[in-house]
């Protein structure tokens, strides 16, 4: 009667970061009994507290229940101290290096607890793990784990924009503001966080994103349309410094409608500046309107502008302005009487131009067939 078969097991103990090779000065990998014990006793003695010197004794002990009854054998790994892809591809081909050795059939897998999830695909790529011993060295399980947790959670945060935005980025901005502004600057921090708030509120974060896009493109490609929206910005800050300013010299002393309407009228036409100067800009990069289309729409702007700085000032002191406020409405028609007419005649001009572009293409189209059939006509005559 032949005697069962013994299973070959490698009992296995990963060191994802090399903590034996950075303190103990040994390289892996470290296969078989003796070596193993020499490599303990040498991280021992360089840091007796490390978890990694407790789990190679385990590994140790696990190889000496086994061995009685299997044919086994003991092995340690190391990886990198720059712990990631890197660490992770010298741990794969150290395995490997190990199963050239000896030919294991599984793998009893001796760990500290803090890194399964990422040794264990590893070595199930290419041995299949019979069981697992985690080593609990009084609190260094909970600790390295929650260690490992958090440092995997802030490298997916990084590589996610949409999370990084949030957990770094707003952050970033709020500690930058205190540190400027002192305790003064509570009140821009509640300014940012209302602002996210009402992006996120009102789902305008493509919007927004689109904005930061374009502005990215402009400092990569256009030079002049990323100085003509960084004029813009510079305009809005002023107009809400300007309106603040004046709202803050009547606070108190009159409601919050004219309050309002002094903010808008000291404000307005730098607003309209910011806005022209952006409008200006981004159709530099996109090129797709003609400059009377550009002009008409910055007619429009300002017809709007003028009227609503003068309904602000009617606002405001109506017993005088009231004129004003009715020849604002007169200009404001005929500034939009002017843009309709120069929409409408670089209207005209963009489809004479698609026009002349698509008999063009007509053109060549008609010779392209012109040229096949007189092709196909030459053999027919040589023939002949």
């Amino acid at each position: 009667m032949t005697a069962p078969k013994k299973d070959r097991l490698l009992v296995l103990n990963v060191d994802r970061d090399n903590d034996i090779g950075v303190k103990a000065g040994v390289k892996g990998p470290i296969i078989g009994r003796d070596a193993v014990l020499a490599a303990a006793n040498a991280m021992g003695l360089a840091d007796p507290q490390d978890s990694d010197f407790n789990a190679m004794f385990q590994t140790l002990r696990v190889y000496d229940e086994l061995v009685k009854q299997h044919e086994a054998e003991v092995a340690v790994v190391t990886g990198d101290k720059d712990v990631g892809l890197k660490s992770d591809r010298i741990v794969a081909d150290q395995f490997s290096q190990v199963l050239e050795k000896f030919k294991a059939e599984y793998v009893v897998l001796v760990t500290d607890g803090a890194e399964d999830s990422h040794v264990m695909p590893i070595i199930q790529s290419k041995v299949p793990i019979l069981s697992v011993s985690k080593v609990i060295v009084k609190q260094a399980d909970s600790l390295q784990s929650g260690y490992f947790k958090v440092k995997d959670f802030i490298e997916e945060t990084l590589d996610n924009p949409k999370y990084s935005i949030l957990f770094f980025g707003l952050p970033a901005i709020v500690l930058l503001l205190l540190g400027i502004f002192g305790l003064e600057g509570i009140r821009y921090v509640i300014l940012v966080l209302g602002a996210f708030l009402f992006i996120k509120g009102f789902k305008l974060e493509d919007i927004v994103m689109g904005g930061v896009k374009e502005f990215r493109l402009a400092l990569e490609k256009e030079k002049l349309s990323f100085f003509a929206y960084l004029l813009g910005a510079a305009f809005i800050v002023l107009g809400v410094y300007r309106g603040i300013t004046a709202t803050l010299r009547l606070w108190g002393t009159i409601g919050y409608f004219e309050l309002a309407a002094t903010f808008v009228s000291a404000s307005i036409f730098i607003f309209f500046l910011s806005a022209t100067t952006i409008w200006v800009g981004r159709n530099m990069i996109t090129k797709s309107r003609t400059g009377k289309h550009i002009g008409a729409v910055v007619i429009y702007a300002f017809a709007i502008s003028l009227f609503v700085y003068n309904a602000a000032q009617f606002l405001l002191n109506p017993s005088i302005l009231g004129l004003n406020f009715i020849a604002s409405i007169i200009a404001g028609f005929l500034l939009i009487f002017l843009a309709v007419g120069l929409e409408h005649s670089g209207h005209q001009h963009f489809k004479g131009v698609e026009k002349q572009v698509e008999k063009i293409g007509k053109i060549k189209s008609v010779s392209k067939v012109t040229r096949i059939r007189r092709r196909k006509k030459q053999p027919a005559a040589t023939a002949q």
